[in-house]
């Protein structure tokens, strides 16, 4: 009665909106086909919610492990460990994007190694899907996703080609399309030389990447044109290959995307060595900011964007990083020069108009665990929800229960909210965003289908992953379905 392998086809960036719209109206008809139709006879269909910050390496990170970001250490894209406790107890920036000061190692780190930067940095005593699969005596294979801790086989794209497709252009650059194209030809190649993996990932990034680009008005062309042709040949191969009775396959994505406006007016930024956007606050503040490579622990300062959201930590003034920032005395000071900031342009010009929400840790008196909580411009913190109540411009999903499981040492004493209905955002300019709170980029795929399954095996397919989600979601406080449900479900599902 249970499958034999687990397919999952990770389609960064999709918009739950997009993808359901596509199985309707025909557009992808592969993808549909192995949920049995748009409403997925063959299967069912959850409806997610992302992480907080709502992007790549947190999400990504959630998917393949089941914890969630305040458990699994990947707060973000970008994020500073005030403790160093990767790097011998030095305080160290991470950005796996390249990030605004344009230190390039740890995009590079990610595909390096044998698990590379992102297996080096999850919590230990949070394995991997992968590493689950391998304690069972069964094999794995991921292709182009930089999670692959406990995997038997990791499919790497070259750093060449990564380097091509996010940072080339013109001649010399490589469009999602071919990326994406690279990755199938790699796994249909894995799996005609033999393998035979009970877990397979493929991971799509080309549609993330296009969206950024060209806005996400352009997800269901790239949807139809690129990825489900692609997903046609890889079903194509599987039943060459005889591995096509029998598999589950997941098709997920880690966050949407919102359409934003591609200027430097609505790209806040703390960049070296221009686009200082930030930076002039925390100079008018006295405070010296981290906007040089390598400069991270001889700062008072760090801002790590993250999309719709951004994290700042801030040093205790007469202390060290590993002392706990006082409330009042360096914490509230910059979140209300923030707050000034945004409403009349004082301290930076370009700030103005640019937040929805200024968020604050306590860690001074609850600890390194505290909380987020609002901090309105009169400066009398409330909690999240309730201050959502008064402030319905601020549009969210689900934000209580999602800045409560990102809250962790390796948070940011400050939480920053872009103005994303004005078009603002936490880094360069781009046509497309995700990273916050906002419906569009936070609603997430999240659908299971077993084509050669029989009604009888649907069934249970269907019973086994909807009571494994609504066990853990009651367990953890009723809170919505999230990207740390793919885990326990597909382990239900296939008997693991």
């Amino acid at each position: 009665m249970t499958p034999e392998r687990l397919v999952i086809l990770d389609i960064d960036g999709l918009r739950r909106d997009v993808f359901r719209r596509a199985l309707a109206d025909g557009s992808a008809p592969h993808l549909a086909g192995l949920l049995g139709g748009p409403e997925a006879d063959r299967g069912l269909h959850f409806e997610p919610v992302s992480n907080a910050p709502s992007i790549t390496f947190c999400c990504q990170s959630s998917l393949f492990t089941g914890a969630h970001p305040e458990q699994h250490g990947l707060v973000g894209n970008q994020f500073f460990d005030r403790f160093g406790r990767h790097s011998q107890g030095v305080p160290r920036h991470y950005a796996f994007d390249v990030g605004d000061t344009l230190a390039v190692d740890d995009a590079v780190r990610v595909f390096t190694g044998p698990a590379g930067l992102i297996g080096d940095l999850l919590a230990p005593e949070t394995p991997t899907l992968y590493e689950r699969v391998a304690a069972r005596g069964l094999t794995s294979t991921v292709a182009y996703n930089m999670i692959a801790r406990g995997a038997s086989h990791w499919l790497k794209p070259s750093l060449v080609d990564i380097a091509r497709f996010t940072k080339g252009g013109g001649l010399l650059g490589l469009s999602a399309e071919q990326y994406d194209g690279a990755m199938l030809a790699a796994v249909l190649a894995h799996l005609r030389a033999g393998a035979r993996p009970a877990v397979l990932t493929a991971y799509f990034m080309g549609l993330d990447h296009h969206s950024h680009e060209h806005g996400p008005a352009h997800q269901a062309d790239y949807l139809a044109r690129v990825v489900d042709p692609q997903v046609g040949r890889l079903v194509d191969g599987l039943r060459e290959l005889g591995l096509w009775a029998g598999t589950v396959f997941a098709v997920v994505s880690d966050h949407g995307q919102i359409a934003v406006i591609p200027d430097d007016q609505h790209s806040l930024r703390l960049s070296f060595p221009f686009d200082r956007e930030m930076g002039y606050l925390f100079d008018a503040l006295g405070l010296d900011v981290h906007d040089v490579p390598g400069e991270d622990p001889n700062c008072d300062a760090v801002v790590a964007c993250n999309g719709g959201l951004a994290h700042v930590y801030l040093r205790h003034r007469a202390g060290h990083w590993a002392d706990r920032p006082r409330l009042q005395d360096d914490v509230l000071p910059v979140a209300r020069a923030f707050w000034e900031a945004h409403q009349t342009g004082r301290h930076a010009p370009d700030l103005h108009g640019a937040l929805a929400a200024v968020l604050v840790r306590d860690v001074e008196h609850a600890g390194w665990e505290a909380d987020y909580q609002a901090c309105p411009p009169e400066g009398v913190l409330q909690p999240v929800d309730q201050y959502l109540a008064t402030h319905l411009e601020w549009e969210t999903v689900a934000a209580g229960s999602r800045l409560q499981h990102l809250a962790s040492p390796l948070c940011g004493d400050l939480l920053l909210v872009a103005n994303g209905a004005g078009g603002f955002y936490f880094g360069p300019p781009v046509r497309g965003v995700h990273g916050g709170l906002h419906p569009a980029e936070s609603e997430a795929v999240f659908s299971l289908g077993w084509p050669t399954g029989s009604p009888t095996q649907v069934a249970v397919l269907r019973l086994a992953a909807e009571g494994a989600v609504r066990d853990r979601c009651r367990q953890e406080g009723g809170r919505r379905a999230g990207l740390v449900d793919l885990v326990p479900a597909v382990t239900a599902v296939m008997g693991w």
